[in-house]
């Protein structure tokens, strides 16, 4: 048998060490690409895609912190300026409401509103949660929804018309669209990612542009004829990803903006309502809390979540399919149609 001289022992040993540092380096080179790639990582309702063409210099990468403490419901409060809108009695509704699924079919709904025997109150979902818009807005760079929009227009244009109470309601800060277009708009991760809640982008609560948005759409929407503009799943979502830094807690944050539309539409005569907020806000007066997915057995527990309420029976508004007498004694609004649609 022959035998491995030491000299070609001695070249075999180096050429493993340097085949292993070389392996060394393109590891340590792999993951350091990887890292460069996050920052061209968007994260979609459908999952994770690199685009080469995000401007990445918009991301602010904020310092990753640990949320501030719940603040006690009783010092969460709304700050009225004049006039204060408290001062305007909440009326009592009853009537119907268009969800975006029964909007897959405008001309079913139309039909239905047309069948309608006397006016009443008409709540219908007007901006979904992909930031799609399902009428016909003037508001720039606006996505509008894969429907028949015309028809929906003639949907509202009934409405108007023929004396129906018009109560729109919107995604508030779920809006993939508007995140996008926007990246500082938009809440984080760590990295400046878009964070993804529910399958959809979030918009940061506390930045200007943001408010500014909202507020545009109530005032097209009131010029549209709608006397009362809801902003649903009004709230700070919990992700555990999300960084944000602020000297106020979530709660405050919520209640900041709810101020800031109750007192800029305060000496209009449009009603700001609120679809499943926190149940931190000290709402009164006309403003009403919409409430969605609540069961018959769950009706006390909801509306005793709602304390700081001032009148919670003339304030809540259930929209229910449900016939449960557990509703009997709150305002509700039931679907306007109920059958399965294409």
């Amino acid at each position: 048998m022959r035998s491995i001289s030491y000299r070609a022992r001695a070249r075999w040993r180096k050429g493993l060490t340097v085949g292993l540092f070389a392996m060394a380096l393109l590891l340590l080179a792999g993951v350091l690409f990887v890292i460069y790639l996050g920052r061209f990582v968007v994260y979609t309702p459908s999952g994770a895609r690199l685009d080469f063409g995000r401007d990445s210099s918009r991301d602010v990468v904020i310092e990753a912190t640990e949320s501030a403490p719940t603040v006690p419901l009783e010092t969460v409060e709304i700050e009225f300026a004049a006039p204060d809108p408290r001062g305007k009695p909440s009326e009592l509704i009853s009537g119907w409401y268009i969800d975006l699924e029964m909007l897959q079919n405008p001309s079913a709904v139309l039909e239905a509103v047309q069948a309608l025997s006397a006016p009443c109150t008409v709540l219908i979902d007007l901006k979904g949660s992909n930031g799609s818009f399902y009428y016909t807005t003037g508001i720039d760079t606006a996505q509008r929804a894969e429907i028949d929009v015309a028809t929906v227009d003639a949907i509202l244009s009934y409405l108007r018309s023929h004396g129906f109470t018009m109560v729109a309601r919107i995604r508030t800060f779920q809006d993939t669209h508007f995140a996008e277009q926007h990246v500082n708009c938009s809440l984080q991760t760590a990295n400046g990612a878009l964070w993804v809640g529910n399958g959809f982008y979030w918009l940061d609560p506390g930045n200007d542009t943001v408010l500014a948005y909202l507020k545009q759409i109530a005032r097209e929407l009131a010029e549209k004829g709608f006397k009362e503009i809801v902003f649903d799943d009004f709230r700070f979502p919990n992700g555990t990803q999300i960084v944000y830094r602020s000297e106020k807690s979530r709660a405050e944050l919520i209640a900041d903006v709810a101020t800031d539309l109750l007192n800029f539409f305060s000496s209009s005569n449009i009603t700001i309502s609120f679809g499943n907020p926190m149940a931190e806000l000290a709402l009164s007066g006309a403003s009403h809390v919409y409430l969605s997915g609540i069961t018959g057995s769950g009706v006390n527990a909801a509306v005793k979540s709602f304390h700081n309420l001032e009148k919670p029976e003339s304030q809540i508004v259930f929209l229910t399919a449900s016939k449960d007498n557990r509703f009997d004694d709150y305002q509700v609004l039931r679907p306007l149609v109920t059958q399965t649609l294409p």
